[in-house]
C-alpha cells in the first residue's frame, strides 16, 4: 500500500514527491530565492490539506 504521507506532484515546473510528515517544519525561504516559479491548483492544495488533517 502507498503511504498517505507521500504526495506525487507533477505540475508544470513542479515535479517530485512531497513528504507531508515534515509539512510544519518547512520554511521555503531557507531553500528558495523567493521567486515563485509555479503554483499548485486549488484541487491539489485541497487534496494535500485533506490528507494532512488526518494526522492532526
Amino acid at each position: 500500500a502507498k503511504s498517505p504521507l507521500f504526495i506525487r506532484i507533477d505540475n508544470g515546473k513542479i515535479h517530485g514527491t512531497a513528504l507531508l510528515q515534515h509539512v510544519r517544519a518547512v520554511d521555503p525561504t531557507k531553500r528558495s530565492d523567493g521567486e515563485v516559479v509555479a503554483t499548485l491548483s486549488q484541487q491539489e492544495i485541497s487534496s494535500i490539506s485533506t490528507k494532512v488533517q488526518q494526522f492532526f
